[in-house]
């Protein structure tokens, strides 16, 4: 299998670079290639406007256990139109991601698909994502009917459950859940014990707990085969999210190779990446780091006269399914008092927001590539100069600026090399500002020497991607927003939106010395914990009950290491003390 995998990661990266590529120019049988699909767990697949929808995708082989392949995930719920309400990209790690989604009172009340899927699952002839249906209810909003109904699904209100018949039916071969005890008060302490009885495997699950929703589904609609084959081949992002394109010729609309192409995702923790057209004019980036900017800068590596010949197409990453049938969903006016109780209890939860948010945890800063080679100057160490020219002559003594208009140029006074003999000093050096590429130098010379707030200036050469360099010169601005022009074609700005962030989820803790006493507490989700993961025989787990009354659902959802799957569930009531 290790054989296997390796000889495999050499066709992706030896033969293409691309995240999609025509059929005809791939090289090898792709039905070859192992499989990967992906699995959704959710918390509800019925939802309130003001609620939130939380998700655990697996990504896994063809055996049910953790794919070697894909390191990002995408999660998107789409309505029958198949209009994207969300869209998210997930980092997965050991085979799992997962996120969540608060759904906004401007949704109507409908049926939505939540579909899960690598770029490599795409490949797959069936099953290509997986699919669930979610069914959300906006109480904020008057449903209007629909002429051209082809299926109906009718929400209605459930009969009362026999608590006692659910109780009996919680044990499981594999995996069993024991309470203390089967009824609790408001804001008790509850604490479960959970039994492996799978051996020494491991695995990825997710613990959730809520309350039952009082209400039953019934009707037909149709549900259309995922199969999304097509003459493209989808390439598996081994390392990262993989960005690619293509450099085409003005003059005969023709793929141009051995052109260089840099890519910046901004901030203060700057992703720059270069890359070389392959025969076919492509190119792409493997993006691993993690960064917080909405958008990114991708360039013609060139001189302006000569990028000017050429156009830069970016390959889209929309993945469209067709419009689905149209479908109602009808409520039953028994629905009424258990929408209206809940509408209100949202509202007050909402409410209280900023007190019971979630810990959002920071992506990692990325150093830059240069790390802390050369020299920093901060300008506001120095005597400031009012032009770019000046600062270089008086202060950043490494470098230089030569030259003026169109030949003006930057140089670096490499250390090492005073008489300036070595075959590198008529290599120019890499020049950036806020992480982006500069290719004007007069971007660079006519900028507000005042607004910029350090240079720092390796006097070494530098090879970095497929180019080789003298040094290089970084600037960083004091806002941090420098842009080159766009309006160009070989200028290009990419709408990326940034992976979803792992979070801390919000957990009461009620005790004497609580500050959360005068807090009401209307949660219907009493836990979510999505990464947890056992291998001892007995494992235990805490949270606390809410100011809600009825049963409560407890489940666990996931997989072995070796690819079982696991289901297993129980319940307890709450009552009022």
């Amino acid at each position: 299998m290790t054989k296997k995998l390796i000889f495999i990661v050499f066709v992706f990266f030896g033969i293409v670079a691309q995240a999609q590529i025509p059929m005809g120019e791939f090289l090898v049988d792709k039905d070859v290639f192992p499989e990967e699909k992906v699995e959704l767990s959710i918390n509800s697949n019925v939802l309130l406007a003001g609620e939130l929808l939380q998700y655990k995708a697996f990504n896994l082989d063809v055996a049910n256990k953790p794919s070697k392949l894909s390191k990002i995930l995408y999660v998107s719920l789409r309505n029958e139109n198949d209009s994207v309400v969300f869209s998210h990209k997930l980092k997965v790690e050991n085979g799992a991601a997962n996120g969540d989604f608060f759904i906004p009172s401007s949704l109507k009340t409908g049926v939505y698909r939540l579909i899960g899927y690598t770029n490599f699952s795409r490949n797959n002839r069936q099953n290509a994502y997986v699919e669930k249906n979610i069914y959300l209810i906006n109480t904020f909003v008057k449903t209007v009917e629909t002429k051209k109904v082809t299926d109906t699904v009718n929400v209605k209100l459930a009969p009362k459950s026999d608590v006692g018949f659910l109780y009996k039916e919680n044990k499981n071969e594999k995996v069993e859940i024991t309470l203390n005890k089967q009824t609790y008060g408001f804001r008790e302490k509850v604490t479960l014990n959970l039994e492996n009885r799978l051996g020494n495997k491991e695995g990825n699950y997710v613990l959730s707990v809520r309350k039952i929703n009082p209400v039953e589904i019934s009707g037909n609609f149709s549900k259309k085969i995922n199969d999304l084959s097509s003459e493209i081949v989808y390439i598996p992002e081994l390392r990262g999210e993989i960005i690619s394109g293509v450099v085409l010729s003005k003059i005969d609309n023709a793929p141009v190779a051995n052109k260089e192409v840099s890519l910046t995702i901004p901030e203060k923790d700057f992703v720059f990446k270069i890359a070389k057209t392959d025969a076919n004019g492509r190119f792409f980036f493997s993006v691993s780091e993690g960064y917080n900017a909405e958008k990114s800068i991708v360039q013609l590596y060139d001189s302006e006269k000569e990028a000017a010949n050429y156009s830069l197409v970016l390959d889209s990453k929309d993945f469209e399914l067709g419009k689905s049938d149209a479908t109602e969903l009808k409520l039953d006016a028994n629905l009424k008092d258990w929408l209206q109780n809940r509408s209100v209890q949202l509202q007050i939860e909402n409410a209280y927001f900023d007190l019971k948010k979630d810990s959002i945890l920071s992506n990692k800063i990325n150093p830059a590539f240069y790390d802390n080679l050369g020299t920093l100057f901060l300008l506001d160490d120095y005597t400031r100069f009012s032009t770019v020219r000046e600062t270089f002559v008086e202060v950043v003594t490494l470098a230089a600026v030569r030259g003026s208009g169109e030949n003006s140029r930057f140089l670096v006074n490499n250390e090492y090399d005073p008489n300036r003999v070595a075959k590198f000093n008529d290599v120019p050096p890499l020049v950036l500002m806020d992480g982006m590429l500069v290719q004007n130098n007069n971007d660079l010379i006519n900028y507000n020497a005042r607004e910029i707030k350090s240079i720092r200036v390796v006097a070494q050469p530098y090879r970095y991607g497929p180019k080789i360099y003298s040094g290089i010169i970084a600037v960083e601005t004091k806002k941090g927003d420098f842009q080159p022009t766009l309006s160009k074609d070989y200028i290009v700005a990419l709408m990326l939106p940034p992976a979803v962030k792992k979070k801390k989820q919000y957990r009461p803790v009620y005790s004497e010395k609580s500050t959360l006493s005068r807090i009401p507490d209307f949660r219907v989700q009493l836990l979510w914990q999505p990464n947890l993961k056992f291998s001892s025989e007995n494992n235990s787990s805490s949270f606390y009950t809410s100011d809600v009354s009825g049963v409560f659902e407890i489940s666990l959802e996931g997989f072995t290491d070796d690819g079982k799957f696991v289901f297993t569930e129980s319940y307890f009531t709450v009552a009022e003390n």
